[in-house]
């Protein structure tokens, strides 16, 4: 490429450090330009790189930069059509290829300072798991405890915002709230527990379905800590545990442990699923695993970072090698109508030989008594 013109939010954050509206100029043997859109201030502020420059559009970066031979790299996996359009023919009629590969690659290996910081990005889940303890009671809707949830979640620092680099992806601070038959009705998202929303508008996450004693309640949530995140996912009960969970929640568990146990350097992505899926087998519970009947959500996991979900996923057919550094999302479940749905989900960084959990919640689900007390099935981390 002659250059690459660097556009999308959490990219520019990423190689630029600011969230101001720009385009970073990369071009190789020259030092790279930050075009502020708007703000120039408080982009030269932040920006990491030297030269910051006002320029609100493509013809100002058109008139600074000196391309040689070869196409312009844009992200052509998010950017609107019509933007990609207009920067060809600032560039007059050069060719525009797709750089995001080539970023996100760059991205999926985090450095000692990212990971730290995706650490306390899932520590946020504490806050979250304080406020299920008290306000989760029978009669309570699903949105006013996700109201309580938000609450505590901002107070701890969450920034309210989830990045997803999916054009159509959106998600509530709170993340997939469900309860009840709503933990086996998946809707607008992806194969898991969504929920089903408050109208067709947003049908996913919590809706107006009163809690009832017994219930078993799904939370599936991003945690954003100044741009990095966690994605945790934790089932309680409401009072007591139904008939047939706790077996549930050891299997799910021990598909979780089987899965972690084949992280490391140099396997495959999908070696980690495999792994997973014959741990589901030997259970006797593969008809729930990660879904029912045509419901079935191929994947075990996935990268995570500063977008809640980044490559590689942990699925069939993917053949990308783990490198060290990489944080993952691990995240068996069990659902089916028979008994709703059972979900642990963890984050963990590869490290030169297996994985390290980033957080110390228990991973059991968890049972909520009317007093606020919390016990957890299986109860050993």
């Amino acid at each position: 490429m002659a250059a690459v013109l660097v556009m999308q939010p959490t990219d520019v954050y990423y190689l630029a450090g600011t969230g101001q509206p720009c385009n970073l100029l990369v071009t190789p043997g020259r030092e790279p330009v930050l075009f502020a859109r708007r703000y120039l201030e408080l982009a030269r502020r932040a920006s990491r790189v030297e030269r910051v420059l006002e320029g609100a559009g493509f013809s100002a970066v058109a008139r600074e930069a000196q391309l040689g031979e070869g196409p312009l790299g844009m992200e052509l996996d998010v950017l609107p059509a019509g933007l990609v359009d207009r920067a060809r023919k600032a560039f007059s009629e050069r060719e525009i290829v797709d750089c995001s590969g080539l970023l996100l690659a760059q991205r999926a290996v985090k450095d000692a300072e990212e990971v730290e910081a995706m650490r306390a990005s899932v520590a946020l889940f504490g806050a979250l798991h304080e406020a299920m303890a008290a306000h989760l009671r029978p009669g309570v809707a699903e949105h006013e405890l996700a109201a309580e949830l938000v609450r505590g979640l901002r107070r701890a620092g969450h920034e309210g915002v989830i990045f997803q680099r999916r054009w159509d992806a959106r998600l509530p601070a709170e993340g997939a709230l469900a309860s009840g038959d709503n933990l086996t009705t998946m809707s607008r998202g992806p194969i898991t527990v969504t929920g089903v929303g408050l109208s067709e508008a947003f049908p996913m996450g919590a809706s107006k379905r009163r809690l009832e004693r017994g219930d078993l309640v799904n939370v599936d949530l991003g945690l954003n800590l100044a741009g990095y995140h966690g994605d945790i996912a934790r089932t309680y009960a409401v009072g007591e545990l139904p008939d047939g969970i706790a077996p549930l929640a050891t299997a799910c568990r021990e598909i979780q442990d089987v899965a972690l146990a084949a992280i490391r350097p140099g396997v495959s992505s999908e070696s980690v699923y495999d792994a997973a899926l014959a741990a589901a087998r030997r259970l006797g519970v593969e008809d729930s695993f990660m879904g029912y009947g045509e419901l079935k959500g191929p994947y075990i996991g996935h990268g995570i970072g500063l977008e809640l979900d980044e490559p590689p996923v942990l699925g069939p057919g993917v053949d990308t090698p783990l490198e060290a550094g990489m944080v993952l999302a691990v995240e068996p479940k069990l659902i089916s109508p028979a008994f709703g749905a059972v979900n642990i989900e963890d984050d963990v960084v590869v490290t030169a030989d297996g994985c390290e959990l980033l957080g110390d919640l228990p991973r059991s689900v968890f049972v909520v008594d009317e007093s606020g007390a919390v016990s957890g099935v299986p109860s050993a981390a």
